[in-house]
């Protein structure tokens, strides 16, 4: 090959290779959600300008278009290396060094929109590692971005107890004096089950008000916990009907269908429970917080339910595959109660 020829294919392979190897001359494909359950989704092939809340802007061979967020189901784009790997090391559990790679991934990445998504797996990986109030805050830079954000998956909550932590409650309460509605959704959630828990409660019944339906319909789920206890089957059914109505999408069901499923088992509806809290570890695995806790109580619900076996294998899968959550230790005293019983 002529000197000539091959400089200029060196100069087009890093033309087409962005940042950190990234390559970027592939279309961006953008998977629309059918208009009926019969139909068959479209894909839409061009370069995604932005993608936010409100809308997609797309950039075709035949000009720009703009397609409404609520009718993309998906992006498909390309990621720098490191990006990958650190989505495989959140796949494996390995959160906090998953963390560490998506923080230092948004410095490099130009794209705004692919920017927003790094920042919300790196707020779900800080969430798996424990680390609540970084996650949080990794959140917040997501909606100073873009208020009507699509990363509803990232905003960390609590939809179970967790012992009391001093910097965690701090900094719930300071969320809680934020103008952003996200932040006094995540400071009131935090604070539910504090001394705080009246002012929290009063903050969730203003936010279930809010225009953005995706946070009215989680404040409302944060309320449903209050309500366990008291909850008729009707009360139940009312809520899983609320899920249904595709408000949210993906991930940011867990936490909500979590809080249906342990209202099922409060109701000794064991076997709809179990199916309930299975759904947040098959569907959404990388919500390891809550898909732990979801594995505990489906365990819970099928022992009581006397299918044993089927409620020791689900244990054991919360302590093999999610071992650094806190429904571990529970899992592994639920477990050694199924041995000794069987033992008799």
């Amino acid at each position: 090959m002529p000197r000539r020829a091959i400089l200029l294919s060196v100069v087009l392979s890093t033309i087409a290779f962005g940042v950190h190897g990234q390559w970027c001359a592939a279309d961006d494909v953008v998977t629309l959600r059918p208009a009926s359950s019969t139909a068959e989704p479209t894909k839409v092939r061009g370069n995604v300008i932005d993608y936010t809340g409100q809308v997609l802007t797309l950039q075709t061979a035949s000009g720009q278009t703009s397609i409404p967020a609520e009718k993309v189901a998906s992006v498909e784009t390309d990621y720098a290396s490191d990006v990958l790997q650190a989505k495989q090391f959140l796949k494996e559990g390995k959160s906090s060094e998953a963390a560490r790679i998506f923080s230092a991934a948004v410095a490099g990445e130009r794209r705004p929109w692919v920017k927003r998504e790094i920042l919300s797996l790196e707020a779900i990986s800080l969430q798996n590692a424990g680390r609540y109030i970084e996650a949080g805050n990794a959140f917040l830079k997501i909606v100073a971005d873009d208020p009507q954000t699509i990363h509803f998956a990232a905003l960390p909550l609590a939809w179970f107890s967790l012992p009391p932590h001093f910097e965690r409650d701090r900094a719930a309460r300071q969320w809680l004096e934020m103008s952003s509605p996200y932040a006094q959704l995540m400071g009131a959630s935090w604070l539910l089950s504090t001394s705080d828990r009246s002012q929290a409660i009063q903050v969730l019944g203003k936010l279930r008000l809010s225009k953005i339906p995706q946070i009215a319909l989680l404040a409302e789920a944060q309320l449903w916990q209050t309500k366990i206890v008291t909850a008729s089957e009707a009360d139940v059914q009312q809520w899983q009907r609320q899920l249904d109505a595709n408000i949210l999408h993906g991930a940011a069901m867990a936490g909500p269908t979590l809080v249906v499923g342990k209202a099922w088992r409060q109701l000794n509806h064991d076997p709809q429970a179990a199916l309930t809290l299975m759904r947040p570890p098959i569907l959404y695995p990388n919500q390891r917080p809550v898909a732990a806790e979801s594995l505990l109580q489906a365990g819970r619900a099928l022992q009581r339910a006397g299918q044993t076996d089927e409620a020791a294998r689900v244990l054991r899968e919360a302590i093999a595959q999610y071992g650094d959550q806190p429904a571990r230790q529970e899992a592994e005293i639920n477990l050694k109660r199924i041995a000794s019983s069987g033992s008799n």
